[in-house]
């Protein structure tokens, strides 16, 4: 067992660029002194990177003192972790993953703090340590328990750890391996730090997303106001875009801006990393995006994925290869893992060959070997190298139909026609989902038997189970979802079997006809609920409008906009006015009923400023109240006359809040 101690200059990059020479000679203060304290303490400097050193220890205690002895000279801020564990010896060097565990657990410090990873901690007796928790730290699978070291004449109070589950941002913890990739990613991280925007493009399937991921995370402490990622993916009209990335980031529309311009405003002088994630779908809305926010702010920095470049000034393209194939090629290595976490007891041995020739005839495409890897549980790897040649031809394709595309899509209809009819059926009609869908919108789109809800879930299973669906079961109810090169493939076959517009209609209409369950959760203790609900379908709810409206739908369009907007009003979440106001002209060519739930809505765009717009529409929506009958809950009837409030005409609102209980409304809710 060793104690590793590693050491590190916090802000070392803006000193030297500040004053080089004060920082020249600081340096040779800070070497001397860590030196000192680490020989006498029988360490071993085993590597120096010009910012701090590793250093190695038979004794915990000893690497412990050590670091308290530096801290206590140093005039540098040095952040400082140590870890204990096994590590191999050779060549003058260590290799282990506690150099690893040891390297994190200081890169979450801070100038000045010393920091122990529970390995050390439990080996000392009489130090005084403050247990911080179990943390979450870069490219630690699992949580690390960290310790502060406190010792008399060093400082106790820092800023929150550098940990993952501390920094801003929504980065998820990425619970897949990332292999083959070690260059890349070290390579891009530079890209980041040397360009404004670095977008990866390739082929679906290559891996863009999980290298961006990857980069991302590591990127982590290099933006202290976070990493943000957009799945764009889910985001049918380009018009939407800004929407999209506005609702992560909780931004408004301000008053004179469109979307865009908002969020470009609201990100100025923010140090943050933004991930575009699937642009490719809506590449000009994304380059549009980009180039406002760049223009705007000289700190914000964007990483995108797309399988074509924004064609935005300063973007470095990053071509993202598939693996490599051969015997010992990093491709092998990941359908052994993938086929392994399947099949726990697969091995290469005897099918060697056969899994070398499967990884070659796809290309080494990450996408397409793991779907070949999934069928080691029912296969063995000849079997499947057998079908690859029977089924697996090169297109020539148009101009966009590049090889590695057509092997990918050949790919995808293999693992495709392995499926039986009400499978293929299911995954096709689910192709219309956006962000993902539960049990319910399953049965609703299915064409099946709506009734009949575990026929449903026994195909659901069974797609999940061949990797063609992802099961996310954390929010407590289990939401499916597939990967994007899948859905796009398989609505291809929804288009060719002649039943995309009746998906679409059934998605749309089952989203309308979610309000009155919906809007009774909202009506109750369980009011949480609905919100939560909305974040989670709101891409499907956008979908749903936008094919309502553009096939003059109203019936399923208006109810949509309505109940959205009232939800989003409550979480600040103002996208669904846009959606109510677009139906107004319809409505009203049409007298439909719902009219004045959405003259109610739309009145709320006083909230981006619009005032005179949401009086004009409040009192619209009165003048339909008085000429007929509108079924409207009284309090959102009295909506309609409350926008003159804020207009500075307070007398107004008690005029119409009057006229409303002179005709029998209910007072509680005009109250």
């Amino acid at each position: 067992m060793v104690t590793f101690l590693f050491t590190d200059i916090e802000g070392s990059t803006r000193r030297w660029e500040s004053d080089a020479d004060n920082m020249r000679k600081a340096l040779v203060a800070h070497d001397k002194v860590l030196r000192s304290a680490i020989e006498k303490r029988d360490g071993y400097v085993f590597s120096h990177s010009g910012d701090g050193v590793a250093a190695a220890f038979a004794s915990p205690v000893s690497a412990v003192e050590a670091a308290i002895a530096a801290q206590e000279a140093l005039e540098l801020p040095v952040r400082m972790g140590i870890a204990t564990g096994e590590a191999e010896f050779r060549d003058g060097d260590y290799f282990g993953t506690v150099l690893n565990r040891a390297a994190r657990v200081m890169a979450a410090g801070h100038g000045g703090q010393i920091l122990l990873a529970e390995s050390t901690a439990g080996l000392l007796n009489g130090v005084d340590l403050l247990d911080l928790g179990p943390r979450r730290l870069r490219d630690v699978p699992i949580p690390v328990g960290v310790f502060q070291v406190r010792a008399a004449g060093l400082p106790t109070e820092f800023p929150p750890l550098r940990a993952l589950d501390t920094s801003p941002g929504n980065l998820h913890p990425i619970t897949t391996s990332l292999i083959g990739r070690e260059a890349e990613v070290a390579k891009i991280e530079a890209a980041v730090k040397a360009h404004r925007l670095v977008t990866l493009t390739g082929v679906g399937g290559v891996g863009k997303t999980r290298l961006a991921l990857e980069v991302a995370e590591r990127l982590a402490d290099e933006f202290p106001d976070g990493v943000w990622l957009f799945e764009l993916a889910a985001v049918t009209d380009p018009a939407a875009v800004p929407d999209a990335v506005a609702t992560v980031l909780g931004i408004t529309q301000q008053p004179g801006k469109s979307m865009a311009d908002s969020v470009a405003t609201a990100l100025e002088g923010r140090v943050r990393l933004l991930l575009l994630d699937n642009c490719e779908h809506v590449v000009n809305a994304s380059a549009d995006l980009v180039e406002a926010i760049l223009a705007a702010s000289a700190t914000v920095k964007v990483l995108a994925t797309s399988r074509e470049g924004l064609g935005v000034a300063d973007e470095q393209l990053w071509p993202v290869p598939s693996l490599e194939t051969g015997t010992d090629s990093s491709a092998v290595t990941l359908f052994v893992e993938r086929a392994q976490a399947v099949a726990p007891h697969f091995s290469i041995t005897g099918d060697a060959d056969a899994v070398v020739d499967i990884c070659a005839r796809l290309d080494g495409i990450p996408l397409a070997i793991e779907l070949a890897a999934s069928r080691m549980r029912s296969m063995t790897a000849k079997e499947v190298r057998d079908r690859l040649d029977h089924r697996f031809q090169l297109l020539t394709g148009t101009r966009r139909g590049l090889e590695r595309h057509q092997t990918l899509r050949h790919t995808v209809a293999w693992s495709h026609d392995l499926l039986d009819d009400s499978e293929r059926h299911l995954l096709a009609r689910c192709s219309v989902f956006a962000g993902g869908f539960d049990l319910q919108s399953a049965c609703a789109v299915s064409g099946l038997d709506a009734s009949d809800e575990y026929a449903v879930l026994d195909l659901l299973d069974a797609l999940v189970r061949k990797s063609l669906l992802i099961a996310d079961p954390s929010t407590g109810q289990t939401r499916y979802s597939m990967l994007e090169t899948i859905r796009q493939f398989t609505e291809e076959q929804l288009v060719a079997r002649g039943e995309a517009t009746e998906a679409r209609n059934a998605h749309a209409r089952h989203f309308a006809g979610r309000e009155t369950d919906i809007m009774a959760l909202w009506d109750s203790p369980r009011q949480r609920e609905a919100y939560k609900w909305l974040t989670a379908e709101l891409p499907n709810l956008r979908s749903a409008f936008r094919w309502a409206a553009d096939h003059a739908d109203l019936d399923v369009a208006v109810p949509i906009a309505a109940y959205a907007s009232l939800l989003g009003l409550m979480i600040e979440n103002y996208e669904p006015i846009a959606w109510a106001e677009e139906m107004i002209e319809p409505a009203r060519a049409t007298e439909h009923p719902r009219l004045a739930s959405l003259y109610a809505m739309v009145s709320w765009c006083y909230v981006a400023g619009r005032l005179e717009e949401a009086v004009r529409y409040g009192d619209a929506g009165q003048i339909v109240v008085d000429s007929r009958p509108t079924g409207m809950h009284s309090g959102f009837e009295a909506w309609l006359g409350s926008v003159h409030t804020l207009a500075g005409h307070p007398e107004r609102t008690v005029e119409w809040c009057r006229r409303l209980l002179a005709h029998g409304s209910d007072p509680y809710a005009v109250a």
